[in-house]
């Protein structure tokens, strides 16, 4: 292969990395969006979205991980599984390992990675949400960003520059046929 074979395949793999990148944002920022509107948590086809505010699973997940967990009854939860349960109330969401299961998840013992000892009580299997299946370090933050006043008007700037930005250069190639 020649240099400009080299070039045309790179350019190619740029595309699709910039689609793939651009299609997993705006899965983001519509769900994120769909979460605002509603005032519910972000779901999509039974998994759940959320960003990591602890480090008590470090270093399994990092604070600011976006986690992604499939809901699940509490029979379908195994040992060692990470799970994702409400807390004290149901405006507070604890991710701990579930250590040990009792009478097939009546209820779970668990712990944070990162804890030295198990939490002091038992989660009640009613309060499970699920299971993790998925985290991405580090998105949390871009996902704060995006809910603060500030972050919306950068996404508009950024969406319109992107939108308007192939047109300016378009026609700024092109040959103006009316300067003498």
């Amino acid at each position: 292969m020649g240099k400009r074979e080299n070039r045309k395949w790179i350019k190619v793999l740029q595309n699709i990395g910039f689609t793939i990148f651009m299609a997993v944002m705006i899965f983001l920022i519509l769900t994120t969006a769909q979460s605002r509107i509603t005032g519910r948590e972000p779901k999509l086809f039974n998994h759940r979205i959320y960003v990591v505010d602890s480090g008590s699973m470090s270093p399994t997940i990092k604070v600011d991980s976006m986690i992604i967990v499939k809901e699940l009854k509490p029979n379908e939860i195994n040992k060692m599984d990470i799970i994702t349960y409400y807390g004290h109330d149901k405006n507070s969401r604890v991710t701990h390992r579930a250590i040990e299961i009792k009478n097939n998840g009546e209820s779970f013992v668990t712990k944070g990675d990162a804890n030295e000892v198990e939490d002091p009580m038992p989660v009640e299997g009613e309060k499970l949400i699920g299971k993790v299946v998925f985290s991405i370090p580090y998105i949390g933050k871009v996902f704060r960003f995006l809910n603060t006043q500030l972050g919306m008007v950068v996404l508009i700037i950024l969406v319109t520059l992107w939108i308007i930005a192939p047109l300016v250069l378009r026609r700024l190639k092109k040959p103006n046929k009316y300067v003498a």
